[in-house]
């Protein structure tokens, strides 16, 4: 070790490296404390980062690069973010080189260069750097940048989630709850999934915590603890998960374990609709329908159905069926009626045949066509609708749509009255009161003749 005799020598030394006498390395803890004073307003203590940068050290390189990638204190500049970053890489930062690698990944502040983004990982992950192994695993699982090898993918995360990285733990049981990659032997794939889950959760992961809570609620592939796994979503909904906001949403309004809320549980079912989920956009249409935390709006109803039911969600096009054929005079609409009803039809939903069947009975939003109505009500009739069951039988008295057939006519007025349909009961009524009086019972009436 080199030391200085005297002051002379000392001060010709830091002029030989140009460095001024006070130019100490920065630690983490210094630079953490510079950045804290900062953040309270303190300008000499971002001016000392600055100066320190300025003398190429790797810490406040790093620290500065990151506050000007955020917009923090300073403009943001992603350019300017790299090359910070870069400069720190060189010099062995591993945070640093793992945070350059991830601009180059994504193409931040300079051209998007996977290959090299992966060769700054590699640097970082061997230095230890926890969220540079778990991004190197993500792109030796999707083979970007490097050949695709998921035996590396998952070596990578372990030693990640070992270290505390919750994104590699959600990567690993991800991979494992879809079959990617085999758990241990004797392990079931869900239980090892939720395994991962739950270290992804403890490191603060909203995503994983929406998970392991919806399997603590349901008693998924774990013992059953609803008001545990209600406690996983809400942390979840907390940090912004739609899914979980949409299941608190659920829950607030008098859906399960906890005490009813309808004015939290607009503002989270609105939360996730705003983000995207259909079934949130579907309950918040829902609430302002029938008023649940707050007036009922009908037209904003619509059009949060519209918007989950042009995202696929069937029950949805239904709800909006219903809405526009029978709801509000200056909301109707025969014929976007028919189309959402027949969306609701496809997926399954045999109420929408019913539905259908009145519109092509009556040529409303459609052209009318008694066969087809007859076609719709069957299905709902199959599917148990007692309604449909006793249109079905007064096609059938009627001639309309199919020949005109008195006993098959009886036949669904005897269906739809076992459900307890009025309407065909009363025809029943009738007619025994009828036959009461005749002695040829029901094989001398005509149906639909009263």
């Amino acid at each position: 070790m080199l030391f200085f005799r005297n002051t002379t020598i000392l001060i010709l030394a830091c002029a030989l490296f140009a460095l001024p006498l006070s130019a100490a390395t920065l630690v983490p803890a210094e630079a953490d404390a510079l950045v804290e004073a900062a953040s309270n307003g303190d300008t000499s203590a971002l001016e000392k980062l600055k100066q320190s940068a300025e003398r190429h050290d790797a810490e406040a390189l790093y620290r500065l690069g990151t506050l000007v990638f955020e917009g923090k204190l300073v403009r943001k500049d992603l350019a300017q973010a790299a090359d910070l970053f870069k400069r720190a890489a060189e010099k062995g930062h591993a945070a640093a080189q793992n945070a350059y690698g991830y601009l180059l990944q994504h193409g931040l502040g300079l051209d998007k260069n996977e290959q090299e983004a992966a060769h700054w990982f590699e640097r970082s992950a061997a230095a230890g750097d926890s969220e540079a192994q778990s991004n190197l695993g993500w792109l030796y699982q999707e083979g970007k940048g490097v050949e695709r090898n998921l035996d590396l993918a998952v070596s990578w995360y372990t030693k990640a989630a070992d270290a505390g990285s919750g994104a590699a733990a959600w990567h690993l049981g991800r991979l494992v709850e879809t079959g990617a990659h085999a758990p241990s032997q004797g392990v079931s794939r869900r239980a090892a999934a939720l395994d991962w889950y739950g270290k992804a959760a403890q490191a603060g992961m909203a995503a994983a915590q929406y998970k392991l809570g919806k399997a603590l609620y349901d008693g998924e592939a774990t013992e059953r603890d609803p008001m545990q796994g209600l406690a996983e979503i809400e942390k979840a909904a907390v940090q912004g998960n739609p899914l979980a906001q949409y299941q608190l949403a659920l829950q607030l309004a008098g859906e399960g374990y906890l005490a009813p809320d309808e004015t939290r549980a607009m503002r989270m079912a609105m939360a996730a609709a705003v983000a995207g989920v259909p079934e949130a956009e579907r309950l918040v249409a829902s609430f302002l329908e029938y008023g649940v935390g707050g007036k009922k709006d009908p037209a904003a109803a619509l059009h949060w159905y519209r918007e989950a039911a042009a995202r696929g969600d069937a029950e949805a096009a239904l709800q909006l069926a219903i809405l526009l054929d029978n709801g509000p005079p200056e909301l109707l609409s025969p014929k976007e009626a028919v189309a959402a009803y027949q969306q609701a039809s496809k997926a399954g939903w045999q109420y929408a045949d019913l539905r259908l069947g009145l519109l092509y009975q009556k040529g409303n939003g459609v052209e009318r066509n008694y066969a087809e109505a007859l076609l719709r009500y069957r299905r709902a009739a199959a599917a148990g609708y007692a309604d449909a069951q006793y249109r079905i039988a007064v096609l059938y008295d009627e001639g309309l749509g199919v020949e005109r057939d008195g006993r098959a006519a009886l036949d669904w007025y005897v269906k739809a009255a076992d459900r307890g349909h009025a309407e065909a009961n009363a025809v029943i009524d009738r007619l025994m009161n009828r036959s009461d009086r005749d002695s040829d019972a029901f094989g001398a009436f005509k149906f639909g003749k009263y």
